[in-house]
């Protein structure tokens, strides 16, 4: 039985790029998918594309940076196929620039796009399935939430929809509903900046979907509040967790601190374990599986 068969879906942002192709996956495996995009014309475009391969679609143009709106576009899936299974944040801005060059429309755009549409289609639909017992939410966050340059904004968009997963995923458990995010890589899509052009080995939008579906899907009804990096190369394609922000080393004085302690701490205790900054800081360990073998690696572009 396909993976989604029975299933109602929204997607936003899903009329082109990485929505479209998780759009068209999760379909193809049995979903009943509401494409949304702010773009009306490749919202309905793309629903179109899945009814003519044989999927069932409908589309929506509203924009999920209006609360009214988005909760809407839930609503509508709701009204259209009876349930809401599943939704993908997916729809997203990525601004570019010097940190202090940004401009201000830009990042209020990117706020309200990336974190605000992503609570705001959140919210009604967690309520929706919270009544239901069941559903899940996948959320688009990045790489980029650990610091890349020339995208703060976006980082820290990203950033907050990280946590905004670990803390969905805490209120809801025991409820039936699951929330993960993803860390996407793939080339001619938002999750690369314009100024670096994706090169011919960089994974596809296409080499994504599975893991929106699997997430989407009763196969990973343990897994929730996870972020998922999937990315590497387009023949060598890796998947592995993020790690969840956890507290490091401490000391402790009994009389407190003065600005000579703390130099003195962090001149001979913290120095040490002060944090490398940057998506690309640290290589990460990884296994390449081919057959029955398992070799070890590391690769700091992942």
């Amino acid at each position: 039985m396909p993976a989604l068969h029975g299933k109602a879906i929204v997607i936003t942002g899903a009329g082109r790029g990485l929505g479209l192709a998780y759009a068209l996956h999760a379909a193809a495996e049995g979903a009943a998918v509401m494409v949304n995009d702010v773009d009306s014309a490749a919202a309905r475009a793309a629903a179109e594309q899945i009814t003519e391969r044989g999927g069932q679609a409908s589309w929506n143009g509203h924009s999920v940076r209006d609360h009214e709106s988005a909760a809407a576009l839930i609503a509508a899936c709701v009204a259209r196929y009876g349930r809401l299974d599943g939704l993908v944040n997916n729809a997203g801005l990525r601004p570019e620039g010097e940190a202090w060059a940004e401009a201000p429309g830009d990042v209020r755009a990117a706020v309200e796009v990336n974190l605000l549409g992503t609570l705001f289609c959140g919210i009604p639909a967690m309520k929706v399935m919270r009544e239901q017992g069941h559903g899940s939410i996948v959320n688009a966050s990045s790489r980029a939430q650990r610091g890349i340059p020339t995208s703060a904004t976006y980082a820290a968009t990203k950033g907050a929809v990280a946590s905004l997963t670990y803390s969905w995923a805490i209120d809801l458990h025991g409820s039936g509903v699951r929330v993960n995010a993803i860390a996407p890589q793939a080339g001619g899509t938002g999750t690369r900046r314009r100024s670096e052009p994706a090169g011919s080995g960089e994974p596809t939008a296409e080499q994504m979907a599975p893991l929106v579906t699997y997430l989407l899907s009763d196969r990973s009804a343990a897994v929730t509040g996870q972020v998922i990096r999937l990315g590497g190369k387009r023949d060598a394609l890796s998947v592995g967790l993020m790690t969840h922000p956890r507290n490091g080393p401490f000391l402790r004085r009994a009389d407190g601190w003065t600005v000579d302690t703390l130099a003195d701490a962090f001149d001979t205790f913290f120095g040490p374990a002060l944090e490398p900054v940057g998506a690309g800081s640290l290589p990460v360990a990884y296994e390449i599986i081919s057959g029955d073998r398992v070799t070890l690696a590391r690769d700091d572009a992942l």
